[in-house]
């Protein structure tokens, strides 16, 4: 009795250096596709060994260097085993070269795939011969979208959507500290270049004692006038119209992560690093500090936490939630460098 106590101890001493847990292993990651052209849906699906501590993946996609994020995902993972990402569109500022990018999947551990991306290469086009007299065109072609350029927000809220233009002209023409400031930061430009509107044919519109937001808020919320601003100007947007590019609309990957946070099923460390990538990409935004830099996982109070579930489900606008990270970042937890 007392040997076999003594063999069978020996073998449980010895069990732990050849048996590791299934649980939390990513068995398999596929995408939809191998080789992404620029603007092409990426979904990534997978599965692992479910673990119901573990309640979600993250997906990570990373530029050719793996010295940045291409994106952010974040699924949930059911009772089987299976995850599947909502959708990530392959290009934009961070899918800036061809090659081969890296999806990470994290659940208790890692894994990863590649795929392929290439950009959209315009074709070359040949210059016409003049003409003299360009021909007619029909009213039924469509009209090609066009470039935007804008001075405005060059400088973070700087003109501010909640001020006329009329404001900053009076503080530019009475205020020599002001006018000195605006020259030495647009000295090729007038103040009316960078503030004001620019002239439409319709008399009096846009108004230089009016703001940008004004107009922007009857735009959305009535809609005789979105109307009639629709039939005088049919190639650009509200936004054009006041001298502003369309705003970048938030993803709803980034809602549904801030949803999960807020009810415990990613970390804060995993939160922090999605505003990271929020900052920099310029999704949201926020005046006056830096876009790049580090961000550490302290302990994030508990209404940051209510906040975030409230904007997912728009019970907030963006811009309080924004008020609560200029709050962390005040506060150190996020650090911009």
């Amino acid at each position: 009795m007392i040997r076999f106590s003594i063999i069978l101890f020996s073998f449980l001493l010895l069990l732990p250096l050849g048996f590791s847990s299934v649980f939390g292993t990513v068995n398999d990651i596929t995408t939809n596709k191998s080789l992404y052209d620029e603007g092409d849906l990426v979904i990534i699906s997978g599965s692992v060994s479910y673990d119901p501590a573990l309640p979600s993946v993250t997906i990570q996609i990373l530029n050719p260097t793996k010295s940045d994020f291409a994106g952010i995902a974040f699924a949930l993972v059911q009772p089987d085993g299976s995850f599947t990402s909502d959708t990530i569109r392959a290009g934009g500022v961070k899918w800036s070269s061809d090659g081969t990018y890296t999806i990470k999947v994290t659940y208790d551990e890692n894994k990863e795939k590649t795929i392929e991306y290439k950009k959209s290469n315009p074709p070359p086009q040949s210059n016409p011969p003049p003409q003299s007299n360009p021909p007619p065109q029909s009213n039924s072609e469509p009209i090609l979208p066009h470039s935007f350029s804008t001075l405005k927000l060059q400088i973070p809220n700087f003109p501010s959507l909640d001020k006329p233009p009329q404001y900053y002209i009076d503080r530019y023409n009475n205020e020599s500290s002001y006018k000195s400031w605006f020259d030495s930061q647009f000295p090729l430009y007038s103040i009316d270049d960078v503030v004001g509107y620019k002239l439409t044919h319709v008399d009096g519109f846009p108004s230089l004692d009016k703001p940008p937001q004004y107009y922007i808020d009857r735009y959305n919320n009535e809609s005789s006038y979105k109307s009639w601003s629709d039939s005088q100007f049919p190639n650009d947007s509200i936004y054009n119209i006041l001298g502003y590019e369309d705003p970048v609309s938030v993803p709803d990957w980034i809602r549904n992560y801030a949803e999960w946070w807020a009810i415990g099923e990613i970390t804060d460390s995993t939160f922090v690093s999605g505003i990271e990538f929020m900052l920099e990409n310029d999704i949201i935004m926020i005046s006056n500090i830096s876009s790049s830099g580090n961000i550490s996982d302290d302990e994030i109070p508990g209404w940051i936490r209510n906040n975030a579930h409230w904007w997912s489900q728009d019970l907030i606008s963006e811009d309080e939630f924004v008020n609560s990270l200029k709050f962390l970042i005040r506060e150190g937890i996020i650090v911009i460098d």
